[in-house]
């Protein structure tokens, strides 16, 4: 099975994605999974790491890397993973199952889960709607409250109103 471990991205959280990248790419059973490391850099370009370093990724220095190869998560399902832009043209590297570790806006958020889901690879977490809904805490307070759910009191302030 070809398992791709997506980290970086374009947050704030970027280097908290790749600790946590680190620790996911540390504990997966080698023996079971064929792993893809992609990383996204702030600026939000992609690439395949091929013979990813596990250390160089927990301290952010995956990028200086010599070997990464640009890619882009198709969201044609019949692609169904990554189209890498090599020196020799283009490839297509089928994958069976994306593992986002993406922190903050663009992975957390329902964004890469819909795309995702528009290329019809399975992925490792919540779906969109869970994802983008409990990213926006005033919409995860109103249907907490909605469900009768007990939580602490709060104020939502709207920009507008100051």
């Amino acid at each position: 099975m070809k398992l791709a471990v997506v980290f970086g991205g374009v947050s704030s959280e970027h280097s908290i994605s790749c600790l946590s990248a680190a620790s996911v790419l540390r504990n997966l059973d080698q023996n079971k999974y064929e792993i893809l490391a992609v990383g996204i850099t702030e600026e939000g370009r992609w690439y395949l790491y091929p013979d990813y370093n596990v250390d160089k990724i927990e301290k952010g220095l995956w990028q200086e890397e010599p070997g990464l190869v640009p890619a882009i998560l198709s969201p044609d399902r019949a692609a169904h993973g990554l189209i890498l832009l090599t020196d020799g043209g283009v490839q297509t590297v089928r994958v069976d199952c994306v593992f986002p570790v993406l922190h903050g806006i663009g992975g957390e958020d329902g964004t890469i889960q819909g795309l995702l889901e528009l290329a019809a690879i399975p992925y490792v977490g919540c779906g969109v709607a869970a994802s983008a809904n409990s990213m926006d805490k005033s919409i995860t307070k109103v249907l907490v409250d909605a469900a009768q759910v007990r939580q602490a009191r709060y104020y939502l302030a709207l920009k507008h109103e100051f």
